[in-house]
């Protein structure tokens, strides 16, 4: 079923123990706040997020711009609890941007340009709610395992605000996908296809350079980052933050 991301007992493990280490320590736990506030901030990079300059129906347009401010909130609450832990704010591009590395993987355009038909427009729309949708499913189930992994490891104040990005991030998941069918009409299978599978390449590459990132930065905190190490390349992203 669209929407789902399946996996197996064991990869869910694995992740809900790689959370754990992320939450262990201010500096481990602001680097993955770090990695999910880029994802937030990167609207504010681009100029073919969030078209609802472009949108007819009001209730569209109108989620549109709530998701547009939601992801602007997420980044200042994100930034506000890296500074809680005593962390810098560090500013993320290229592979470290998941957003970014979903795009590398499918040739989908969003852009709307001056002289393009009503059609062309809603269809570009619906790539975009398409391509959202994806990736709100993937950040949803990860901000899942690290409110689990907060409570359990005492960051409470940190979980309170992961969890109030993903009640936001829940919603966003189900409007995509309804908008995106409205639009796309009979292509709407064909292309939420297109995005789940370009999001699922992704989040391999995105998965192994994460981990790659983290092993450079801490690898020598604990023999268990090594163990981490070891998971990646024979699980291929089953240790990921997304």
């Amino acid at each position: 079923m669209f929407g789902e991301v399946g996996m197996s007992r064991i990869e869910r493990g694995l992740k809900l123990r790689w959370h754990r280490e992320l939450a262990s320590s201010p500096q481990t736990h602001a680097w993955a706040l770090n990695l999910y506030r880029a994802g937030e901030k990167h609207p504010q990079t681009v100029d073919d997020y969030f078209p609802h300059a472009h949108a007819e129906e009001p209730w569209l347009i109108e989620a549109l711009r709530r998701h547009e401010a939601d992801e602007a909130r997420h980044t200042w609450l994100y930034t506000q609890a890296i500074r809680e832990l005593g962390q810098p704010v560090e500013e993320l591009n290229g592979t470290d941007v998941f957003n970014q590395v979903i795009r590398q993987h499918t040739d989908a355009r969003f852009d709307i340009r001056d002289g393009m038909s009503r059609d062309e427009k809603r269809f570009r729309i619906g790539h975009f709610l398409a391509h959202a949708h994806f990736l709100e499913v993937r950040i949803s189930q990860s901000l899942e395992w690290h409110v689990e992994a907060c409570e359990q490891m005492g960051a409470r104040a940190i979980g309170a605000v992961v969890a109030e990005v993903l009640a936001d991030e829940e919603r966003h998941v189900s409007y995509t996908r309804s908008a995106a069918m409205e639009l796309l009409g009979s292509k709407a299978k064909e292309v939420l296809a297109i995005h789940q599978a370009g999001e699922r390449r992704a989040n391999f590459d995105f998965s192994q350079h994460a981990v790659r990132g983290f092993l450079a930065r801490f690898g020598r905190r604990s023999p268990t980052h090594l163990w981490f190490g070891w998971s990646a390349q024979v699980m291929r992203a089953g240790v990921a933050l997304v």
